[in-house]
């Protein structure tokens, strides 16, 4: 209770600071909306003239770097820096209304397929699994900054393709954008191979911002079932990345499944949980599958 105190105040220091800092730029306002979770969030819209979409930013992800050190200020500066380069040149109504100049832009995110349904329901997305796949506009991303938007479906009818058409655009786009990056275990934590005896691997992009998706890089599974010489399991530890699990270890499909539960109960953000089951890759021939 004392924290949700804590950041309902923060939260409205931040509302009244922007308020006044962004007076006469653009026209402000607050509500809550549902979050991709299903869960109910507060947001801070301001449309700037000329801009038919209004930036959004959420209170919720600036309380977290609060608690961490950075202040008011410096989130108003950070928020005003995401202002300016949304509505610079940079880009405009052409770049997203024609598809050839939006397409190296798109990414394809994934998303669990639990609770987001009703979220899903007006942006483009695609069955994956027991997940989701949709797709969001990279506007920028440098450094901790990472500014991007969600596909709806009025922008891919406006665009006049499909949705298997959109997916193979970000695929590619991903792939030169965010390239593919698998590393074991032992070098994401910094450790020796004395120290952990037991080879994972983290599957990610270079920036491990939505690098879940790279499961959907074209051969990212195959070529490294072949690095392997075999099967592996997928452990989705969240929207940023996955576990990879050679067959090699013998690790049981019950201590498989105990790790996820662990790392969905205690380690990742409900907003970042990615799926409820282990996969496996065989790489010949049954690709990608439930565990039992």
């Amino acid at each position: 209770m004392e924290k949700q105190v804590e950041y309902e105040a923060f939260r409205d220091r931040l509302y009244d600071t922007l308020d006044l800092e962004l007076e006469g730029l653009g026209e402000t306002s607050v509500s809550q909306i549902s979050g991709c979770d299903g869960r109910t969030i507060d947001a801070y819209f301001i449309t700037m003239p000329g801009r038919k979409a209004p930036n959004v930013f959420y209170p919720s992800y600036f309380y977290q770097k609060y608690r961490g050190g950075t202040s008011i200020p410096e989130i108003v500066e950070n928020i005003k820096d995401c202002i300016r380069w949304i509505s610079s040149d940079d880009i405009s109504e052409e770049d997203l209304s024609d598809f050839e100049c939006a397409k190296s832009h798109i990414v394809p995110k994934l998303i669990s397929g639990e609770g987001n349904r009703d979220w899903v329901s007006n942006v483009v997305h695609l069955p994956y699994l027991d997940m989701m796949i949709v797709f969001v506009y990279v506007v920028r991303a440098e450094g901790d900054e990472f500014v991007s938007f969600t596909i709806s479906e009025n922008m891919l009818s406006d665009w006049g393709i499909t949705r298997d058409e959109l997916l193979d655009a970000a695929i590619e786009s991903a792939m030169e954008l965010f390239p593919l990056s698998i590393d074991s275990i032992e070098d994401v934590l910094g450790l020796s191979t004395d120290e952990f005896r037991q080879t994972f691997y983290v599957m990610t992009n270079t920036r491990r911002h939505l690098g879940a998706a790279a499961m959907l890089y074209h051969n990212a599974l195959l070529d490294f079932a072949n690095r392997l010489g075999g099967g592996f399991s997928i452990i989705p530890s969240s929207i940023h990345e996955v576990l990879l699990i050679p067959d090699s270890l013998c690790i049981s499909q019950s201590d498989l499944k105990q790790m996820l539960q662990d790392v969905n109960g205690s380690v990742v953000r409900p907003d970042e949980v990615l799926s409820e089951k282990v996969y496996h890759f065989d790489g010949e021939g049954k690709g990608l599958v439930s565990n039992p």
